[in-house]
């Protein structure tokens, strides 16, 4: 799975493509924590080209938020195609993860 981590001010944005599942979470964790510091601790997780996400991907997600949270960062999730929200809606976690809009995150943060 490609990771790319880019700067943008104080915002680490991580941009996710392909799968995040059992075989590449690991990347991701590793990656994170090379990256996320107690002051440079605000991250956007990027799922614009992310096509799959399984239950390891989601509990990698859940971790990952809560590595940032102790902290005392920020974390969000933006560009969540519709099937990926549906499943995270049936989850119940929707309401645990924050979530920025798809457009905000376009005039916020430009590639």
């Amino acid at each position: 799975m490609p990771i790319n981590h880019r700067k943008s001010g104080e915002m680490n944005i991580i941009d996710l493509s392909g799968s995040l599942d059992i075989y590449t979470a690991t990347d991701l964790k590793t990656l994170f924590e090379g990256v996320i510091t107690q002051k440079d601790n605000k991250v956007i997780i990027n799922l614009e080209k992310l096509s799959y996400i399984d239950s390891s991907g989601i509990g990698m997600l859940i971790k990952l938020m809560n590595f940032v949270k102790e902290r005392d960062g920020q974390f969000l999730l933006t560009n969540m195609k519709p099937p990926m929200a549906k499943v995270f809606k049936v989850a119940g976690l929707t309401s645990y993860f924050k979530f920025l809009g798809d457009k905000d995150f376009a005039e916020q943060y430009p590639n």
